[in-house]
This record gives C-alpha cells, structure tokens and sequence, in this order.
C-alpha cells in the first residue's frame, strides 16, 4: 500500500497510528475502485469524476488526480491489475464532532485483478438501500450493508446480493449496477431508487446509446427481470457478468446483444 504525503507516494505499512484515523475509527472517507493496464487507468477521467464527486459530497480533499496517476505509472506493472484509492478525514480526536482542521489521508492499494466471473447468480435479500442515504450514492467506507448483504447472498448459495430501495423497486447489486433487456429496450434502475452511477454503467449507456439501442431508466420491482431476454451486473473491476439465476431461477442469457456488450470490454 502506498500513502500521498504531499505530492509523492511512499511505501506504507498500517501501524497504531492508523487507529486514530477518522477513516478507520468512524468510516469517514470514501474509495474508488479502478483497473490498470500497462500503468493506465481504464476509464480514468470517468474515475476522477467519480471520485471527485464523493469527495465533494463528504466535504473531503480530493487528491491531486495527476499525482495518483503517476503514482500508478511508478508503481503498477504492466500486468492487468485493480487499484484502490482510499482517501479519509485523517486524525482526529474520538467522537462526531466536525474536525476544524482536518489532515485527509490518500492511501493507494495495488494487487491483481481476479479472474472476472463468466456468469453471477443473484439472491434477493431483506436489506434495503435509500437513495437519500450517501451511502449508496457515493463510495463511502461505510460498506456495513453491502458486506451484510454479500453475506446472506453466499449463505443463500448465490455469488451476489440483489439490493431494493426502501419501497422494493430494483436498485442494484451489493456490488454493482444492474441491467435487462425488455424487448428491443434496455432499462436500468433510475438514480432515484438508490443506484450508484457507477464508472461502468455510465460506459454501458454510452455504448448503448451509440448503437441506437432504447434505453429507459425506469423504477421497476424485480418481477421485471424474470420475463426479461438478458440480465446483468456491472462493476468497473469486472466489466459485465451476465445473470443466470436469481433465488435458484434460471434466467435467460444467451442474447446477441449481451454478447455483443461483452466482447466490447468497456
């Protein structure tokens, strides 16, 4: 792992003063997940952005996004890797009260990209997201619903958890954005039902769009996807991960559109 201490990037180890980071002690702070290939950031003004916008909606320092990609470029390899950059309010004393002075941290995590799964079997689960709530908006490091819902998910014999808003249309995947084709129409969950805009689903829509497909945000209960001709999930470590069952229902999957969006490799 490596920590931003001021414009460079230096090899850093996790010690007892990392407990006295808000990041740490209260999940203060936000992430933004990434591929790398040969030094480069796959999508990278689409990341920026992202993490832009979290750390705005936290009131947190962005880091310099020219000294990340450096970094990147200094220290990734050039094999197919996954970045990880963490940045959190820094130090603080205990408690909620705001930090006058904050001290935000940026750490970044490199390892290898897993092996995408060919296909992802969903698992519905009681745990429901708000699309007032930052966290389901942003990519803050208050994860507890998410890692909860993956739990149930596994338990359940699925290898994700489908996610409903408060009022049970489709939000999404603990991890990911999701998708059906309808006829010749492809929708998606609306913002407005706790959807993350994630990296690849802004990819996904723009690739749509260019071909002229329909495409409909809509609010829609989960009922929709079992008559749907193709269902998937979307992250940007993953890429697209076509559904084959949701609860132990077989799904169909084997569309020329879907393969089509999958041989692209946004």
């Amino acid at each position: 792992m490596y920590r931003l201490d001021g414009t460079e990037w230096t090899a850093f180890e996790p010690s007892v003063d990392t407990m006295a980071d808000r990041g740490f002690l209260l999940g203060d702070g936000v992430f933004e997940t990434f591929r790398i290939e040969n030094g480069r950031i796959r999508n990278d003004e689409l990341h920026a952005s992202a993490l832009s916008e979290s750390c705005t909606a936290l009131d947190l320092t962005m880091p310099d996004w020219a000294t990340v990609t450096a970094a990147i470029g200094a220290h990734a390899d050039s094999g197919n890797r996954v970045g990880k950059l963490i940045v959190t309010r820094g130090p603080a004393p205990r408690g909620l009260t705001p930090v006058a002075e904050p001290r935000p941290q940026a750490f970044l995590q490199l390892s290898e990209r897993p092996e995408p799964p060919a296909q992802v079997r969903l698992a519905s689960v009681p745990i429901r997201r708000s699309a007032t709530s930052l966290a389901a908006r942003y990519k803050t490091l208050s994860y507890a619903d998410n890692l909860a819902a993956r739990r149930l998910a596994v338990a359940a014999g699925a290898d994700m958890a489908l996610i409903t808003a408060d009022d049970g249309r489709l939000s999404g995947g603990d991890s990911a954005n999701l998708f059906w084709l309808a006829g010749d129409t492809v929708q998606t969950p609306s913002l407005s039902c706790g959807a993350r805009n994630g990296v690849m689903r802004q990819r996904v829509l723009a690739w749509l769009e260019a071909r002229n497909v329909d495409v409909e945000e809509v609010e829609a209960a989960p009922t929709a996807l079992l008559s749907a001709d193709a269902v998937w999930m979307t992250n940007a470590v993953a890429g697209v991960m076509p559904v084959v069952t949701i609860d132990g229902r077989a799904l169909e999957h084997d569309h020329p559109l879907l393969a089509e969006l999958m041989a692209a490799d946004l």
